[in-house]
């Protein structure tokens, strides 16, 4: 489907329901409009699910307001809300939700997003079941690391057993920087900004500040991003990986001609050129 506009199928999903909610007088038709809802309510949470961006919220808000009984639907709005930093809209539409393990996960995201860690840390304990997955007791020890409950990590340690996975634990556990790196890379931004603007500048922190101001890209966090890079370029200079992140800024602010500098200083620094 076009992320331009509605399909047809939903502009006549809206056109019924606006004469149906105006008639008044359909009693009879009334079940047979119901069914029909639900059935497109859960084709609407399917699209969604495969969209993305403002596509995929079009969906699934479709699909709420043709079937509010449908969690799927709520799940995935939820899900888009918390990718888009409307967590406070995340946490009305979990409560819709129902309580699968999905929902739970969500919960918890949208609590470490709305910097109500103890909150998060408390709903966490439903994440650390004996029949957890090792991504939920992951989620855990994030949530309990924000809320500097270290016994609580050290009781999850045995039960996460892939290299990864312990990389993971380690890094929630090992500094600010560390901590804001793994909610970066989980798609926590709002709670991984947070942590880094409290932290003096660094090189460390301005490339991953700016990764997370690049991953919101609206206008005014691409601003945010270039002026970081420029900070973490001139605290390092012969970083190809913040030049490359510089670079893409500005191609995404339609700068060539900033980007074609940065471009043409990483070519050097690839031969191995001042």
């Amino acid at each position: 489907m076009s992320n331009s506009q509605p399909s047809n199928v939903k502009f006549w999903v809206i056109t019924t329901l606006t004469l149906l909610a105006t008639a008044g007088s359909a009693g009879m038709l009334w079940p047979l409009a119901v069914q029909a809802a639900h059935s497109q309510a859960a084709k609407f949470a399917q699209e969604g699910s495969a969209a993305a961006g403002g596509e995929a919220e079009v969906d699934y808000r479709l699909a709420t307001w043709l079937d509010p009984t449908n969690p799927t639907a709520w799940l995935g709005l939820a899900r888009v809300q918390i990718i888009n930093d409307q967590a406070p809209n995340a946490l009305a539409s979990l409560e819709r939700a129902g309580e699968g393990s999905e929902a739970k996960q969500l919960q918890v995201r949208t609590l470490i997003e709305l910097g109500r860690v103890q909150d998060a840390a408390g709903a966490a304990a439903a994440l650390a079941t004996p029949s957890a997955t090792e991504p939920d007791l992951l989620l855990a020890a994030t949530a309990y690391a924000l809320a500097a409950r270290p016994a609580d990590i050290t009781r999850l340690t045995a039960r996460v057993t892939s290299p990864e996975g312990r990389q993971r634990l380690t890094r929630v556990q090992n500094g600010n920087i560390t901590l804001a790196s793994e909610l970066y890379a989980t798609g926590l931004l709002r709670s991984s900004s947070v942590i880094l603007a409290g932290l003096p500048a660094s090189f460390e922190r301005d490339l991953l500040l700016a990764r997370v101001y690049y991953a919101r890209h609206t206008p005014g966090s691409l601003n945010q991003a270039a002026a970081l890079l420029t900070s973490a370029v001139n605290l390092d200079p012969s970083d190809i990986e913040a030049r490359g992140l510089l670079a893409d800024t500005y191609r995404a602010q339609d700068n060539a001609v900033e980007a074609a500098k940065q471009q043409a200083l990483i070519t050097k620094l690839q031969a191995g050129r001042p």
